[in-house]
């Protein structure tokens, strides 16, 4: 349970309110790395984040990331959030509410409602409670409410109208709400469904509208302003997935172009000097790098927090591109964060979508909630490296390899547990892993070789994410001693494909050394080819046996 004080003074922290007035003077500070060769974030049980749409709030001394978690491959699996003190180690927090009752169901899984989703969460200091809206159904948008900005939301019977939806064919799509200098702003996409008919593009169009919201943040009021430019073409009538800062004299608005979970889009700055317009507008990139915009995060300088000239900017983005898996609404995609720059003008630095782009920047050091988390990965004793700037990237060589990853023990003790990430799409059949002991690496090319079984779990497909979610094999009353070999096996008795997490060594599908040469080290990662169990080479001399390149992510307990 989250534990919250709340202060009279409060500073405007991107769209979410800072109430702490010991942020009036400098304060406690980390620096947080941004690069663009590290992509998948994992939260401190060792599972990649599962967030799609998502977004990081600053609420009450705590970063909050917050999105759809697509790992059940369905339409709507429920809204997942992340704490973090530091915006690179992640402790998971579950679901903002119950995504399996059944009147959750029919609301947020209905067909073309929307499905809950571009979720955003703003403070009300009017109520004193969170504010979540959600995309579903018509008209407006649907709001929850909490006394905590993670868990406990509570559906409205009353929707948020927004000021401009004419009758017939229109829609509200995505959105962003935020709260800019203590009032509560909207930015939504209207739906044109009579722009409908076209054989193969656009789908249909839509643009973006800005309206405030009342006080306690649940409803709009006011004038609306149609953002749109001088320009008035295309880009403006496909603009979609919008967020909300501030900065300076100028309000901004980002979005991206139709696009629907796509593997790349137009990144749009929309800028102007008043809610009303009139705005002004840059691509900043061609693709968003690989995905889709999903918000922007105002990070004040710690030290002089309410001097906003100083605050730096990250633009959050879904790098769809990523994700091995097919499908719209994946799981198992890879995020991006980039610090933005600003020109003299207002206007904003093109995004740099290079590898090699790593920025840091000194930030506000977050404070956990009351909440006891179980930090699996972080306390492990032997890993593949769990840290945050640990690169990793995926491979989907199961069932056409069958895989043995070796390590050797840090420790003597007791082996509790070893973990391994693993995706899958609606796989047919099980995953058997297998943690075993062996004497050294001779064993994998020696014919009839028996290793040491310490367990063996059988993963059911209902058990296999589609986001690279970790699964445990306990392992009971085994003993090990510092340096013992240890290998996990993997074998899929499925058809279609299941995908696990490599270090980013070398390119994951390349063999070293030449096939049937020992290799050395306690770390390999062995394969084998689906039923290839015999001799290879034309003397018929040369094991089946190959070595990967990388290094499976995986980690290890022991007592």
């Amino acid at each position: 349970m989250w534990s919250f004080r709340i202060l009279s003074s409060f500073l405007v922290f991107g769209s979410s309110l800072l109430r702490n007035s010991l942020f009036a003077s400098a304060a406690a500070s980390v620096t947080a790395t941004f690069n663009n060769n590290v992509q998948y974030k994992f939260d401190t049980d060792g599972n990649a984040i599962d967030s799609t749409s998502g977004k990081i709030d600053f609420f009450n001394g705590a970063y909050v990331w917050y999105g759809l978690s697509f790992g059940c491959g369905e339409e709507f699996c429920g809204i997942k959030s992340w704490t973090s003190t530091d915006l690179q180690n992640w402790h998971a927090n579950g679901y903002l509410f119950d995504p399996n009752t059944t009147d959750i169901k029919a609301f947020c899984a209905a067909p073309l409602s929307g499905n809950c989703g571009r979720p955003h969460i703003v403070y009300s200091e009017s109520t004193s409670t969170y504010v979540l809206w959600v995309n579903a159904n018509s008209p407006g948008y649907a709001v929850f409410t909490s006394s905590s900005p993670t868990s406990g939301y509570v559906l409205s019977p009353n929707r948020a109208l927004v000021g401009y939806q004419p009758p017939g064919p229109f829609q509200a799509g995505d959105f962003s709400v935020a709260v800019v200098n203590g009032t509560g702003y909207l930015a939504y996409s209207l739906l044109d469904f009579t722009t409908t008919g076209a054989s193969i593009w656009p789908p249909f169009l839509q643009s973006i509208y800005f309206q405030q919201l009342t006080p306690d943040l649940m409803n709009t009021t006011g004038n609306v302003s149609h953002v749109v430019t001088p320009a008035n073409d295309l880009v403006d009538f496909e603009a979609e997935s919008p967020d909300i800062f501030k900065r300076g004299d100028y309000y901004y608005i980002t979005a991206s172009n139709t696009c629907g979970f796509c593997t790349g889009t137009l990144l749009i700055f929309y800028r102007s000097k008043s809610p009303m317009g009139p705005w002004a507008r840059q691509i900043i990139s061609a693709d968003t790098c690989g995905g889709q915009s999903t918000g922007v995060l105002t990070l004040p300088n710690p030290d002089a927090p309410l001097d906003y000239t100083k605050s730096s900017y990250i633009h959050q983005a879904d790098l769809v591109r990523t994700s091995p898996l097919a499908g719209t609404r994946q799981a198992a995609h890879a995020h991006q964060f980039q610090l933005l720059t600003f020109l003299k003008d207002g206007s904003v630095a093109d995004l740099d979508c290079s590898l090699s782009k790593s920025v840091s920047t000194p930030i506000i050091t977050g404070t956990l909630p009351d909440t006891k988390y179980t930090n699996a990965a972080l306390k492990a004793t032997d890993s593949s490296g769990i840290y945050s700037e640990q690169k990793y990237i995926p491979n989907c060589n199961l069932p056409d390899y069958q895989l043995y990853q070796t390590f050797s023990t840090s420790k003597s003790g007791t082996l509790i547990s070893v973990s391994v990430n693993i995706a899958g799409n609606t796989p047919t059949g099980n995953l058997t892993i297998t943690i075993f002991r062996f004497q050294n690496n001779t064993n994998f090319y020696t014919p009839r070789y028996v290793w040491e079984t310490l367990a063996t779990r059988d993963v059911l497909p209902s058990e296999i994410s589609q986001a690279f979610e970790v699964i445990t094999v306990p392992v009971l009353n085994t003993t090990v001693a510092a340096g013992d070999r240890i290998g996990i096996a993997l074998v899929s008795g499925s058809i279609t494909p299941m995908c696990i997490m490599v270090t980013d060594a070398m390119d994951p599908g390349t063999m070293y050394p030449a096939q049937g040469v020992v290799p050395g080290g306690d770390r390999n990662l062995f394969a084998i080819g689906a039923n290839q169990v015999s001799l290879r080479g034309k003397e018929g001399k040369t094991p089946p046996i190959l070595v990967l390149s990388g290094e499976l992510r995986w980690f290890a307990t022991i007592a």
